[in-house]
């Protein structure tokens, strides 16, 4: 059952009882038009406060994450091999340090990656047009008042139980209220209809933040850079590796020769895992031993695709907990020698309000394109969808919908709410 259903019945009678819509033109609709008037204000108001403020300095930040250690990692590549070496490159590095003038914050582009490059904004219509139930003068306005507070907190109650995040719930609820009080609708007009059609288009603008196309990106980057390199990162258990192989699948179908890159050398049985998806698909797998240098492995991984002239290399990197500095930076350590083109992080949708502060604190430390979520199928709630987006402001890209390597599908935010309402 959907989230709405419970509440349409409960909408409908409400209206009945108390009045949620008033005759266009009574004093109680004039004082709905006022209020919609000082809500609409305080949002541009609150907006124009944020922009600049935290917009501009998450953005800046989530930028220079992965460059904050760039000095500071060694690149397997370049280790001094004496002693004296070692001395005169640590002198020289703190001198690079002290010199190195502060850069600016650079606001970012929606969409654009971590990286600067272009992603593809999908075609995919986000907007819900609700002007079948509106009219310009006459019939009724939507009061607002108790009864419809109360209503709009049962739906939160229920959002927050989906496993969505308070602060996306609130705002979601306040930006529907904010819709819906002072809003002209004819005389016969549903009112559980108007409140299910605007609810649908809050919902959405959670979800089409940054929104970019996975498949069409690809395209656009290998047709001018080659190989393009996706960057896989997430905890421990959410399905990284799998992940990577469906992804192999997905690009190897539409005719890009693949290689993956075995750089979680941590986990036990990680890389046997790996090189036993590429055989089944049929495509290559850069390894190495357990306990290896796993941005060596994803360097060496590169490097082969450049030789032989392959387009897309995947690195399966080792899962990390969030909270976990050290750990944190080997992935900064991959990520400066490998610069990627992509970075995609894996959550587990059964993971629920777990897998959104997993999802902040790796933005936060290793800013992501997109993610790409695991066992949506098994996951009638979708909360955690809905706060990832709202919570990082990169989108949903990828889906798991099931065991097999073709089980893997472009996000689409309208099936998402789909799930949700009806």
């Amino acid at each position: 059952m959907g989230l709405f259903d419970r509440f349409r019945k409960k909408i409908k009678q409400a209206d009945e009882d108390y009045g949620i819509t008033v005759e266009d033109g009574s004093v109680e609709a004039e004082h709905a038009l006022q209020t919609r008037e000082s809500l609409e204000a305080e949002k541009r108001r609150t907006k124009e406060q944020k922009d600049p403020v935290e917009e501009g300095n998450s953005k800046s930040e989530t930028k220079s994450d992965w460059d904050e250690f760039e000095d500071e990692v060694e690149d397997p590549f370049q280790k001094p091999s004496s002693s004296k070496e070692r001395k005169l490159a640590a002198r020289d590095l703190a001198l690079r340090a002290a010199e190195k003038p502060r850069q600016p914050p650079r606001e970012v582009n929606a969409m654009d990656s971590t990286t600067g490059r272009r992603l593809i904004q999908s075609e995919m219509k986000f907007e819900i047009d609700i002007s079948e139930h509106e009219t310009k003068k006459g019939g009724m306005v939507i009061s607002g008042g108790p009864v419809l507070d109360s209503i709009l907190e049962d739906l939160k109650d229920e959002l927050l139980s989906s496993d969505m995040g308070h602060e996306a719930s609130s705002e979601l609820i306040d930006s529907l209220r904010a819709h819906l009080i002072g809003s002209r609708v004819g005389r016969g007009a549903r009112l559980d209809e108007v409140v299910e059609r605007a609810l649908k288009g809050a919902l959405l603008s959670l979800l089409r933040s940054g929104y970019w196309d996975f498949d069409k990106t690809i395209v656009d980057l290998v047709s001018s850079e080659s190989p393009v390199v996706i960057m896989m990162v997430g905890v421990n258990g959410t399905g990284k590796t799998t992940t990577s192989a469906k992804i192999a699948k997905r690009l190897d179908d539409q005719g890009f020769d693949v290689v993956l890159a075995a750089a979680d050398t941590f986990r036990a049985g990680a890389i046997d895992q790996l090189a036993a998806h590429a055989d089944r698909l049929g495509v290559r797998c850069i390894k190495s031993q357990r306990g290896g240098d796993s941005a060596a492995v994803a360097r060496d991984a590169i490097e082969s695709a450049r030789a032989k002239g392959d387009e897309v290399v995947i690195i399966d990197t080792s899962g990390r907990m969030q909270n976990k500095a050290n750990l944190m930076e080997e992935l900064q350590k991959v990520h400066r020698v490998t610069k990627p083109h992509l970075v995609i992080f894996v959550a587990d949708a059964l993971a629920g309000n777990d897998a959104v502060t997993q999802a902040i604190e790796f933005q936060r430390r290793l800013a992501f394109d997109g993610a790409a979520l695991c066992k949506l199928d098994t996951d009638a709630r979708g909360g955690a969808a809905l706060s990832i987006s709202h919570a990082t402001g990169r989108p949903i890209i990828l889906i798991g919908t099931g065991q097999g390597y073709e089980d893997l599908e472009p996000f689409d935010p309208n099936w998402l709410v789909d799930q949700l309402i009806s």
